[in-house]
């Protein structure tokens, strides 16, 4: 049989009171870190997909207007294999629009690794 703790003086329950914010504070200071880095995961930006990517360079560079696909031409989007626009296309675009393309791809991946 145990014997029961006399309860605590007024000096004792001032401690414990007061250890016992202390260790809420920390808590609280825990569940802010834990919800900061779940708030820095959600903004990260998720990488595209490669032909996903191609598809929207093959849009910007204004390819799908030389394709030889119908659907391409009258939409002036990319319905089929990015890749082989690019390397069909590539040699009659502008250097002005490739370099365009090039430069806005480089400040996306430089905001991503931020």
């Amino acid at each position: 049989m145990t014997i029961p703790a006399p309860a605590p003086a007024g000096s004792d329950r001032a401690h414990i009171e007061a250890r016992m914010r202390e260790l809420q504070f920390k808590m609280l200071d825990v569940a802010d870190g834990i919800l900061d880095s779940l708030q820095a995961k959600r903004e990260a930006a998720p990488a595209l997909p490669l032909a996903v990517a191609r598809r929207q360079t093959v849009n910007l560079l204004g390819v799908p207007t030389l394709c030889e696909r119908g659907r391409c031409r009258r939409t002036k989007l990319c319905h089929g294999e990015p890749a082989h626009c690019l390397t069909v296309c590539l040699h009659v675009l502008p250097h002005e629009a490739l370099a365009r393309v090039l430069s806005v791809k480089a400040m996306r991946q430089r905001r991503r690794s931020r």
